[in-house]
């Protein structure tokens, strides 16, 4: 079912042509994920190698893929890709609380706890004590595009372990568990020490319609009949009609078959069955939602032959949903010229037994922030920064790929895992290019360690001086230092032209060079060069660079935007609901410090350059 779920994908992205697109993932890996967690690794290079991506030369994909990490792993993949003629964007660091510029392509998979663009939390065991360990959990980004701040949250939340359970009472009882966790969420977030921004969360949040009044409409002039299992359990439920004894409904553990009526119900009557879509009431203070007009969005069948028939297993709902917070439709256009779509992706296509949710809207320019955050932003940021050259660049985990075969790569030979060894045999011989060892145990040189300090002392060369060894020039062709700039320290060196240099304070003579290569290596640090000049899109959006504490840490500093949010749940790598200049990247994925150069050869933008707005979308 891969290719029919990427053609509906793609044909969503070519209808829309979104400037940003957000696609969140469940059960990376698949609930096979031992096993199947190395075909993570195919989706995600078909996804950048792919024709209809080519144009978004900035993308930030984070997978916690760690099974071996028990106690924090929850199956959480978020893929972010920009447009490349959105000018700025960047992207929250957890840790500094500052925000960094988002600039080439970074993957970062395996165990993403050191990861400081994202907060992650696998909620705790005793909000589902029906289970004995689960993956459920949530994963949050930040974000600041066209000067508008807003979170993306990837959530997935507790299912119905059994029917029969969850007909016993309204609320059931997995209603309530879930609440439990997204209410503890919302609160966590709230109480934080982050700045309060729009949040747009979504996932499969699992839930359910209210089956125990649904079942009670369906049934009422049918007579049951109960089966029990070898615990004197009931396991089976038989409603038929009085008299010819025809049944007309079975419901077991993991069984609902309303036979005949089963697909005309579920497929065309949606706005009969909303009344029974209950779950969400409870957060109506905290978030909101569009209208949904499109049918359940699960169990769907999974045969590939058929893509609109649901699987008799469960009751079908809308478990894959877009929430946003009240402040959040604020920031969103609602015109006649920017309508906001709310749909499934591949009504009539396979796309496993969940279907993607996703949705369309424009983002104001200028919203998100607090009036003090909007001027901060604005001195922070130079006419040159916002239209530096970029480089397309890949960087898995922190490592510079560079021009390479794309199927040449596999994503995991640049992960780490808590407990390597008991990862099972299959999915550990696929990672190919780790390091061998000696049989005294040391770790030999992989290819990988070669590469890296090629491209360290590159790094180095192109910042060693031009002219004469008793002057320092700066990685910028046109900014060459004033004659009382020499024998300054490498933090003197202006921020534009090498950030974060405070982590290597050396005089910059002959000797203290060697110093400052070896340190470069030690840290592992990697350019990401140059690239091609932002260019204008008819879609535009205005993205100022951000300063440290804007958008976060309680601190008041911090054209209309397009996004696609989409928001599924599947057996394989599940899926939901434009480029910054090359000045900086104070912090790396890894958390890693790096030095970066670029040029500053643009013109001013014009005006009109900031009053655009940017289409996003959802997945």
């Amino acid at each position: 079912m891969f290719p029919s779920w990427l053609s509906a994908f793609y044909q969503c992205l070519n209808v829309n042509q979104p400037s940003i697109v957000a696609l969140h993932c469940q059960e990376v890996g698949g609930k096979n994920y031992e096993a199947s967690m190395q075909h993570v690794n195919h989706f995600i290079k078909t996804l950048l190698a792919c024709e209809e991506l080519q144009k978004y030369d900035r993308a930030r994909i984070i997978l916690d893929e760690d099974y071996t990490a028990s106690d924090k792993f929850t199956a959480l993949g978020s893929l972010y890709f920009i447009h490349q003629d959105v000018p700025n964007v960047l992207i929250w660091d957890f840790v500094d609380c500052k925000f960094i510029e988002v600039e080439g392509r970074e993957v970062l998979s395996g165990n993403i706890e050191n990861v400081p663009i994202k907060e992650k939390a696998k909620f705790p065991q005793h909000f589902f004590p029906e289970f004995k360990w689960s993956r459920k959990g949530f994963l949050r980004t930040r974000w600041s595009v066209n000067n508008c701040i807003f979170d993306l949250v990837n959530i997935h939340l507790f299912h119905d372990a059994s029917n029969i359970v969850a007909m016993q009472s309204s609320p059931s009882v997995y209603a309530e568990n879930r609440q439990r966790a997204l209410l503890h969420t919302l609160q966590r977030f709230e109480n934080d020490k982050y700045s309060k921004v729009p949040l747009f969360i979504f996932g499969d949040f699992n839930f359910r319609l209210d089956s125990n009044l649904l079942i009670q409409e369906l049934t009422s002039k049918l007579v049951a009949k109960q089966f029990r299992g070898k615990k004197d359990q009931v396991n089976k439920i038989e409603y038929t009609e009085e008299g010819n004894g025809k049944v007309l409904l079975t419901i077991g553990s993991k069984s609902f078959d309303y036979y005949e009526k089963h697909s005309d119900l579920f497929s065309n009557m949606n706005k009969w069955l909303h009344q029974y879509d209950t779950e969400f009431q409870a957060y109506r203070e905290q978030l909101m939602e569009f209208e949904i007009s499109f049918p359940p969005s699960y169990p769907f069948c999974e045969n590939v032959k058929d893509g609109v028939s649901y699987m008799k297993t469960r009751v079908p709902s809308w478990c894959d949903r877009i929430l946003l917070t009240h402040s959040a439709k604020d920031i969103i256009v609602q015109d006649l010229s920017h309508p906001v779509v709310y749909d499934i992706i591949g009504k009539e296509s396979c796309m496993g037994d969940h279907k993607p949710v996703y949705l369309f809207f424009h983002i104001k320019p200028g919203k998100g922030k607090s009036p003090a955050e909007d001027q901060t932003l604005l001195e922070s940021s130079t006419t040159s920064e916002l239209l530096r050259s970029r480089a397309r660049t890949l960087s898995i985990n922190g490592e510079l790929v560079g021009n390479v075969d794309m199927e040449a790569i596999n994503i995991h030979d640049y992960a780490v895992f808590e407990q390597e060894q008991n990862l099972i045999e299959e999915f550990r011989e696929s990672i190919k290019n780790k390091a061998s060892k000696d049989s005294d145990g040391d770790k030999k040189r992989s290819f990988q360690d070669v590469v890296r300090d090629v491209r360290t002392m590159e790094k180095v060369l192109k910042q060693w001086p031009g002219r004469s060894l008793d002057r320092h020039h700066s990685s910028s062709s046109e900014d060459y230092p004033s004659d009382d700039s020499e024998g300054k320290s490498l933090a003197d060196v202006e921020r534009d032209d090498v950030n974060s240099v405070e982590a290597f304070p050396l005089l910059v003579d002959h000797n203290e060079n060697c110093r400052v290569v070896h340190n470069l290596q030690a840290a592992d640090i990697v350019n990401s060069g140059e690239g091609s000049a932002v260019s204008e899109r008819d879609v535009e959006v205005t993205l100022v660079g951000g300063t440290q504490g804007s958008g976060g840490c309680r601190d008041n500093s911090s054209g209309k935007a397009g996004v696609v949010m989409l928001a599924q749940h599947d057996d394989g790598v599940h899926v939901e609901s434009s480029n910054p200049p090359a000045s900086s990247n104070p912090v790396n994925q890894s958390g890693r410090e790096r030095l970066q150069s670029g040029k500053n050869d643009q013109t001013s933008p014009s005006a009109d350059f900031f009053a655009g707005c940017c289409s996003c979308v959802l997945f």
